[in-house]
């Protein structure tokens, strides 16, 4: 946990039923930074600059009772203020927990939902932000302090692992507000116009390398935030799951309030680009019951969300689950037909029994979707393993658009030239010494099966798909190619495999067989 983050809480969470004084004990044994009884806050946003100022806090949570109350904009100028960072504040509405649940629920899952705040704050302070006018939001107070601005989460491009355009141009067809565009010089990343993107996250489905960034979807976080919600260090069972974007959640935090929603607890996204099948999986090999997603328009709207959910049963159903149609899905959020949507997702038990265990793997080990879906699928494929023949039917190759993975095979002509192996965004292929010979491996749960290595192939023997090889997945790195090594005709050494060793037998005299020294020597012999 980062030790300058500031826990803010408004004394009215007592409304919802929670502990006041036990909710702060265990939130200072949290040691994030200083835990603070703000009264008003939720009413008086203006409260949080003299809240923060002096404790040297470049983060805050911010508890309340109810949602949207304050609005995130004014907290991120009121907080810029007191000093915190331009994107450094998130909000915990505890409205969710009103109803129906549990004392024991009402305090673990509070807590939850605080610590999954903190761990989303670990890279807020690096994202990149811009600043906008704070809108129909703004108060009086605000508007006569001369404060009517604040900060927003926009896309932020790396321009060392972008491919470049106008050779990929992926991420400028994506967005939908063109606020990506290509630049003329070959290998240059594209230039973002902050002031019109609106942090959809739709260009980081599209891009394949993950030179793409924005506040609240690094892999890592990610990984962070739903090991916060799913094992809080108090024992209980993991919740169902909803992944949400943050401009769709209100219904939602209205039917805890009204209806209840016992046993589950939300992931609160900007949007859910980035966020596909990968961590459905993931969330589901940490031990939650159920995974559903609370899209908005524009996440709706998009083609990929329905390809990454039928891959997901699909997999699922190629595992052994025989609920894997309910397992994951999408909720709609309208009143009646949300409601419904999460009663037909109850029920369900755990496919992995994680009940006290933290089964995420450690801080650092998930640096990207790929990892941290072949994690998952591993985690997932022991829990449902089983045995008989029913195990021995179910195909061990699931491919599918919307795959958090690839299945990447070589046919013969290899010549070992490494192209492939530079042009990888994820370093899935690289190129290795053997007895007799130079191997192309592959590292598949590296593979994001984005088809880089098929294009830039000058052989043309790479062919890339989406999908989950079991077999391959479990077997580590595994050459898929493999390049003999010659003999020099004149000294007998070994000639290693050189870079398009077949394209050099045109030369004259037998020069591309011989060793360095004896090429050499022949081309002088010759003048």
């Amino acid at each position: 946990m980062p030790s300058n983050t500031a826990v803010l809480v408004d004394p009215d969470v007592r409304d919802v039923g929670i502990d006041l004084d036990g909710f702060v004990a265990a939130l200072k044994g949290l040691q994030t930074g200083p835990t603070t009884l703000v009264p008003g806050l939720a009413r008086h946003p203006e409260l949080l600059t003299g809240a923060v100022k002096g404790t040297g806090a470049r983060k805050a949570v911010v508890v309340t009772a109810e949602f949207e109350r304050p609005p995130i904009s004014e907290l991120r100028m009121w907080g810029e203020a007191g000093g915190l960072a331009p994107l450094g504040v998130r909000v915990v509405a505890l409205d969710i927990l009103r109803s129906k649940r549990s004392p024991a629920e009402h305090s673990t899952y509070a807590l939850r939902m605080v610590r999954a705040a903190v761990a989303a704050l670990d890279a807020s302070g690096t994202a990149k932000a811009a600043r906008r006018s704070v809108g129909v939001s703004l108060t009086r107070r605000g508007l006569l302090s001369g404060r009517a601005t604040t900060w927003v989460p926009v896309v932020e491009v790396d321009a060392f692992a972008c491919l470049g355009t106008p050779r990929c141009e992926r991420c400028v067809e994506a967005c939908p507000d063109g606020a990506l565009r290509s630049q003329a010089d070959a290998g240059a990343p594209p230039v973002l116009d902050a002031s019109r993107c609106e942090g959809c996250s739709a260009c980081l489905d599209a891009c394949p390398s993950g030179a793409l960034s924005l506040d609240g979807h690094d892999p890592g976080i990610l990984a962070e935030q739903m090991r916060a919600l799913l094992h809080g260090g108090d024992g209980s069972a993991a919740p169902s799951l909803v992944i949400a974007c943050r401009s769709a959640v209100e219904p939602l935090h209205h039917l805890g309030e009204r209806d209840g929603l016992s046993g589950w607890l939300v992931l609160e996204l900007p949007c859910l680009g980035g966020v596909g099948s990968a961590w459905h999986l993931v969330a589901l090999a940490a031990g939650a019951r159920t995974v559903q997603l609370l899209p908005c328009e524009h996440c709706m709207d998009r083609g990929s969300l329905t390809k990454e959910l039928n891959f997901t049963r699909s997999l699922l159903a190629a595992l052994g689950d025989v609920d894997a149609a309910r397992r994951v899905g999408v909720l709609h959020s309208g009143g009646p037909r949300l409601r419904r949507g999460v009663r037909a997702a109850e029920g369900l038990a755990a496919l992995v029994d994680g009940a006290g265990v933290d089964l995420m793997p450690a801080p650092g080990v998930v640096e990207t979707s790929a990892r941290a879906a072949a994690w998952a699928v591993g985690e997932l494929q022991t829990a449902l393993g089983g045995t008989g023949q029913d195990h021995q039917q179910r195909p061990r190759v699931i491919q599918g658009e919307g795959a958090p993975l690839g299945v990447l095979l070589a046919a013969e002509g290899c010549t070992a030239c490494g192209v492939c192996a530079r042009s990888c965004p994820t370093q899935a292929l690289s190129l290795r010494s053997a007895v007799g010979g130079t191997e192309l491996v592959l590292d598949p749960s590296a593979c994001a099966g984005c088809g880089v290595c098929a294009e830039t192939c000058p052989e043309g023997i790479l062919g890339v798909a989406p999908g989950v090889d079991l077999d391959l997945l479990a077997g580590g790195c595994v050459p898929i190619a493999r390049v003999a090594a010659g003999t020099c005709p004149d000294c007998g050494e070994s000639v290693p495999s050189l870079p398009a060793t077949a394209h050099l037998r045109l030369l004259p005299g037998g020069l591309a067989m011989r060793c360095p020294g004896c090429r050499q020597a022949a081309l002088i012999a010759s003048v």
